[in-house]
């Protein structure tokens, strides 16, 4: 076992905050390809440690799991909070058999943060036991009176229809925004009626701390007919954003509305379930709205459907942007079927025993494409079920 200790001789500065890489020829930009960087650990204080912060590859690992490597390729360090004019920064590395093993700050009362560069493959994959599944606690939830019609070639990326109706929990989320020349122009989203008075999106859906600038539409089909018969207008009485919603890494990405007032239910109206069972590596799902047919293009008037499949050990592909406790990926890579803009916030359905559970809702796509083909990476999902006690607080 061969143990060293190394001082960081140079710093470097973003914005208001101080950055360390080792090794130090290592940048943000070199962490690509097959290896990915981990999300942000703060895992010590500087008060834990003679007010110098420290932060140890073993601590980390061990309250985090999977969501680190046993041997990362290099680690970066960022400071956290106000930093005082005129100081000098400094630090210290710790190496194992050549591995990063700590960083420690020589700055008194400086926080870090620090991320790993792994490869894609150096994880280990938590232990699953084989457990009774969830049940769903409602026997009327996720039951359409109007039958879909779903083929494994319909796609909402490509534009087949759904069946007027068929997804009846399906709403459509728009959202004032002032944009140029004094205009006011409509931010547009999916959701999911979870309840009368309660959607479920997605959290970088919001752009707005005022509720009353958010219209939800419910029993909507085709945006260019006059659907007043089936359509349900409400305005929004309050935004419950998930507190750990960071619109960087779009972790937490999930969001519940509550209504002003409550949609009535009916053939064109209802809601869905709450999981229940998680879908399976493999299992089909559908995915619906009415996003963009094409990247860049503008969202579509009629809501679409597509069936998809889950993407098991997804950080083969996302690398440690995805958790997976927390997020679930669905695509396929024959058809490439896949989610655009303007279907964030819908949702992701499984079917278990005549009854349509949320699984998910849509997060995000490969930037720039809106495929799932083998060229491109899966569609990411909030997995909903890992929100269940935050969203049973709520409604």
């Amino acid at each position: 076992m061969v143990i060293a200790a190394l001082l960081c001789i140079s710093s470097i500065r973003a914005g208001p905050s101080v950055t360390f890489f080792y090794p130090q020829s290592f940048t943000e930009t070199s962490c690509t390809g097959s290896a990915s960087w981990t999300k942000w650990f703060n895992s010590a204080k500087p008060s834990d440690n003679g007010n110098l912060d420290k932060e140890v590859l073993s601590v980390i690992r061990a309250q985090n799991g999977r969501d680190t490597c046993e041997k990362p390729q290099a680690l970066q360090a960022q400071s956290v909070g106000q930093l005082t004019s005129g100081s000098s920064f400094g630090c210290s590395w710790s190496t194992m058999n050549n591995i990063i093993a700590e960083f420690r700050s020589t700055t008194p009362g400086l926080d870090y943060q620090v991320r790993f560069c792994c490869a894609n493959s150096d994880f280990a994959p938590t232990t699953t036991t084989t457990t009774t599944p969830r049940p769903i606690t409602s026997a009327t939830c996720g039951r359409a009176e109007i039958k879909h019609s779903l083929r494994s070639s319909l796609r909402i990326v490509g534009g087949s229809h759904a069946v007027s109706n068929s997804w009846p929990w399906q709403v459509l989320y728009e959202e004032k925004k002032p944009c140029e020349n004094n205009r006011i122009c409509l931010g547009v989203c999916g959701g999911t009626l979870i309840d009368s008075r309660h959607v479920l999106t997605a959290a970088h859906c919001i752009g707005t701390n005022n509720p009353s600038a958010i219209t939800i539409t419910a029993g909507l089909h085709n945006k260019k007919n006059n659907e007043d018969a089936t359509q349900q207008k409400r305005t929004v009485e309050r935004i419950f954003m998930h507190p750990g919603y960071n619109n960087k890494t779009i972790e937490n990405d999930i969001t519940i509305l509550r209504l002003a007032q409550p949609v009535q239910f009916n053939k064109y109206v209802q809601p869905a379930c709450l999981p229940g069972p998680d879908p399976k590596s493999n299992d089909s799902v559908v995915l619906i709205g009415w996003g963009a047919t094409q990247v860049g293009g503008a969202a579509y008037h009629e809501l679409k459907q597509t069936k998809v499949k889950v993407i098991g050990n997804c950080q083969q592909h996302w690398g440690f942007q995805v958790d997976e406790e927390k997020q679930i990926c669905v695509g396929d890579i024959v058809t490439g079927d896949s989610a655009c803009q303007g279907d964030s916030g819908g949702p992701m359905l499984y079917e278990h025993n005549g009854q349509w559970v949320v699984a998910g809702v849509t997060s995000y796509v490969q930037a720039g494409q809106c495929s799932t083909s083998t060229q491109s990476k899966p569609n990411v999902y909030a997995r909903v079920s890992a929100y269940l006690p935050w969203i049973k607080s709520i409604i």
